[in-house]
């Protein structure tokens, strides 16, 4: 049956820590649901721990109903590429199995999206926490101080976001394995994506909660090997 929303979530070598998540996600699906919306989850195993996968498979906060799938690209952007290939939702959250997000979230950037399909929606802002602390304030591209030159040098937002399905299909993630040298799947499609026509936009009030963890960070791993993002036709 057609659904409001699908939750694409990425699991790789989170183990224990997704439990944390499940919450998260959970409690923000309690509460769209409140507000009339129909959710599902989507759970792409790629890769994953056996620790991770014991968690998925014991887990009472994982829906007997939600979709769960095998992967083996060792690729979040291939993974959630295959999570929206499976989706029955008009619309399309991405989320990574080791972050939180306010309990809004999902509400919220329905609201904003229903505004015009060609929306990008990402939190206003985003907390960095575990191995340290940062908060972020998310740019509007709609807004007349964003400048369209800064996404050349850095992300403007973070890769949770929220978005009609067929902007997904229209623009899937770009591979980006490590022999490529290439990486940061997520500022890319963000530049792809401007380049098509949309538009990166923000919920406010809502936040997202990343967990800067002290190992088995791709962002990490890919900032230490300096890694560059795939050509993107933004920048041409």
């Amino acid at each position: 049956m057609r659904k409001d929303i699908s939750c694409v979530v990425a699991l790789h070598a989170e183990g224990l820590i997704a439990h944390r998540t499940m919450r998260s996600i959970n409690r923000a699906a309690r509460y769209a649901r409140q507000g009339g919306l129909s959710i599902e989850f989507i759970f792409v195993l790629d890769r994953p721990t056996p620790q991770t996968m014991r968690y998925v498979e014991t887990s009472l906060l994982i829906d007997p109903l939600s979709k769960l799938i095998s992967a083996d690209f060792g690729d979040s952007g291939l993974a959630r590429n295959l999570g929206v290939q499976h989706a029955d939702g008009e619309y399309i959250a991405i989320h990574d199995g080791d972050d939180l997000s306010s309990k809004n979230w999902f509400l919220r950037a329905h609201e904003l999206n229903g505004v015009d399909r060609r929306y990008v929606v990402h939190p206003e802002v985003t907390v960095g926490f575990d191995q340290n602390t940062y908060i972020v304030y998310h740019p509007d591209q709609r807004g007349r101080d964003f400048a369209e030159i800064d996404v050349a040098f850095e992300n403007c937002w973070p890769y949770i976001c929220f978005s009609h399905r067929e902007t997904f299909l229209e623009v899937p993630y770009a591979a980006t394995p490590k022999s490529s040298g290439f990486g940061f799947e997520d500022w890319h499609w963000n530049c792809e994506v401007m380049a098509r026509g949309f538009v990166h936009t923000v919920a406010a009030g809502t936040a997202f909660f990343n967990r800067l963890k002290e190992s088995g960070s791709r962002f990490v791993e890919q900032s230490t090997r300096n890694t560059l993002i795939p050509h993107s036709a933004l920048l041409d």
